[in-house]
């Protein structure tokens, strides 16, 4: 049987108070070869969700009007 996909394997900028609590979660995905960080990372910095507080700002996602 494989295993089934547990919504705590995808996570948004959005879960995460904190720019540095999410690139903690990022950093530990990826380096124990789990799926599930690249959508914290969308311009390939290597920063997750650089819009968060402690972030840097930069190419933050535009909102929708």
């Amino acid at each position: 049987s494989f295993p089934t996909r547990r919504s705590s394997d995808l996570k948004k900028c959005k879960d995460f108070s904190t720019q540095q609590q999410a690139q903690k979660w990022y950093e530990e995905r990826k380096r124990s070869g789990q799926t599930g960080w690249k959508n914290l990372d969308r311009d390939g910095d290597g920063k997750a969700c650089d819009c968060l507080p402690g972030g840097n700002g930069k190419n933050c996602p535009t909102k929708k009007k």
